[in-house]
């Protein structure tokens, strides 16, 4: 009886010691979660925003005055989330999950272009007199700025909302490098047409009533007395090289 009672509590404690050695990953994997966060355009939360998660399994929900939702309890596999609010563009993301994993997801809703009125027949213009052509006067000295460098030197700093960088200037127009954190909100030229071309970041171009995605490579031509504005997307600034094409530099 006593031997038997002995091999008995040996089982006992070599099983609480085994089980107190075993990893907890083997004890059991943390469950897996998706947790979003949705904001606008210049980065303020988004609530009431529509998101549904289709993969191994399908999930609903609406985010909170903060922007936030959860999804707990997610099986591991490939994701796509869709972000559906009213007066904003349908954005869709896809995202990998893995087990015991609770991925943070960003999203930026830009408001939806308002709808254009057709506008009424615009009658013909009287016949006028073309003015001779301004003279242009004496010309620039000439420039080569390689960009890169120049960023090296004169990079926007980590509380900087903006900085403009003169990269040439003639009697004839201005070169500016554009380095931007927070939105260059809408302004137009009234006397200048403005080329826009991005060096690096991305985010959204509104010209006019119309909304366009930019990135590194993007060519926008703005013509005068058109309303035009650059939202950055993403960590990093969003850096553009901007040249007004009709003044004198100042």
């Amino acid at each position: 009886m006593r031997r038997t009672l002995f091999v008995w509590t040996a089982a006992i404690l070599f099983s609480a010691t085994l089980s107190a050695q075993t990893p907890a990953a083997t004890r059991g994997a943390k469950p897996a979660a998706i947790i979003v966060q949705v904001t606008d355009s210049l980065g303020a939360p988004l609530a009431e925003v529509a998101v549904t998660a289709t993969g191994p399994v399908v999930r609903e929900g609406v985010t909170t005055a903060d922007g936030s939702l959860r999804f707990a309890n997610m099986r591991a596999g490939m994701y796509r989330l869709k972000f559906v609010r009213e007066g904003s563009i349908t954005l869709e993301r896809d995202v990998t999950l893995r087990a015991g994993e609770s991925p943070t997801v960003d999203a930026a809703l830009s408001a939806a272009p308002a709808p254009v009125a057709p506008s009424a027949p615009i009658a013909p213009a009287a016949p006028t007199t073309s003015a001779a052509p301004a003279a242009l006067g004496p010309p620039g000295d000439p420039k080569v700025t390689p960009v890169p460098l120049f960023l090296e030197k004169n990079f926007i700093g980590g509380r900087q909302a903006r900085k403009e960088s003169a990269l040439g200037c003639t009697p004839t127009g201005t070169a500016t490098l554009h380095q931007l954190r927070d939105a260059w909100l809408s302004h137009t030229h009234d006397d200048a047409d403005e080329w826009i071309y991005v060096v690096a970041g991305e985010g959204t171009m509104r010209i006019g009533g119309s909304e366009h995605k930019v990135q590194a490579g993007t060519f926008s031509l703005v013509p005068y007395t058109v309303a035009h504005a650059l939202i950055p997307q993403g960590r990093n600034p969003l850096i553009v090289i901007s040249v007004l094409s009709g003044p004198p530099c100042k």
